[in-house]
């Protein structure tokens, strides 16, 4: 998967967070899918074997990042990784933007990605940097 073709991915992503379209979002996924985070001090899975629970999720993570009111998502592909026609591996930094310029989150991630029919999907994504409860009690009255 060519850098321009992930790059393009997550600009996509990225307009539909701001957009705060969760189906649009979970389009963007594969089914099975998984994130992995760090919970309690150890590695914690989620895995989606199946569209509805993942798709759940992206709704809600857009119901919380509609709480910060106005503010955007940006993206910096920070590593891309080709894995030959149709996998790469993406290191991406991810920044929330208030509508007055206030930054109000800011955190790097790993995906997984692969080309199927109908284009890029993600597969797996290592959150090892975001931490939503911390900003919840930070940013969620905004």
């Amino acid at each position: 998967m060519s850098l321009l073709e992930t790059h393009a991915f997550f600009a996509c992503y990225r307009d539909r967070f701001n957009a705060r379209d969760g189906d649009g979002v979970a389009d963007l996924w594969h089914s099975p899918s998984a994130i992995t985070d760090t919970r309690e001090g150890a590695a914690h899975v989620t895995w989606w074997a199946e569209d509805a629970p993942m798709r759940r999720n992206m709704h809600a993570l857009c119901g919380l990042y509609a709480k910060a009111g106005d503010a955007q998502w940006n993206f910096e592909l920070l590593d891309h990784v080709a894995m030959g026609a149709n996998h790469a591996f993406a290191h991406v930094r991810w920044t929330l933007t208030a509508a007055g310029g206030e930054r109000l989150q800011r955190f790097n991630t790993g995906y997984q990605l692969a080309r199927f029919a109908d284009g890029p999907r993600a597969l797996m994504c290592t959150a090892y940097q975001e931490d939503l409860s911390s900003w919840k009690n930070d940013h969620a009255a905004q």
